[in-house]
């Protein structure tokens, strides 16, 4: 299920960011159907859509399908809710290709104070779906 366009929508790619680093900004839509049921009256982003979201994103980056093989290391630091942010920025610290796939290391964070990070990431992505 793709999320991009519906579930959030890619705002614009950010700018001006140190060499190898890459970042875009997200607008969340706060009326989706997901989160009517996670949770009513206190909608909070579920963490398997902030993956997905990484994963079509990546995508978009790099112009192809890329699908998750593996996800090394996540770490939520903070809920992401749509009422309170619903404009967040995923930057990419590192995004290598490797034999087989590309690895990506990153963060989402509240677009108006970079160093408030809701979730840290690495991940491993493939091209073909498996």
């Amino acid at each position: 299920m793709r999320l991009n366009g519906d579930f959030f929508k890619i705002e614009s790619r950010m700018e001006g960011l140190p060499e190898g680093q890459s970042g875009f900004n997200v607008i969340l839509n706060p009326d989706h159907l997901i989160y009517k049921a996670h949770f009513p009256g206190q909608p909070v982003t579920p963490g398997v859509c902030i993956l997905q979201m990484i994963q079509e994103i990546l995508s978009e980056q790099e112009g192809m399908p890329l699908f998750i093989r593996n996800i090394k290391n996540v770490k939520f630091t903070n809920l992401i809710s749509p009422l309170i942010d619903s404009r967040i920025s995923v930057l990419f610290s590192s995004v290598s290709e490797e034999e087989g796939g590309i690895r990506a290391q990153g963060v989402i964070a509240r677009r108006e104070n970079t160093a408030d990070v809701f979730l840290k990431f690495s991940v491993f992505l493939v091209r073909e779906a498996f």
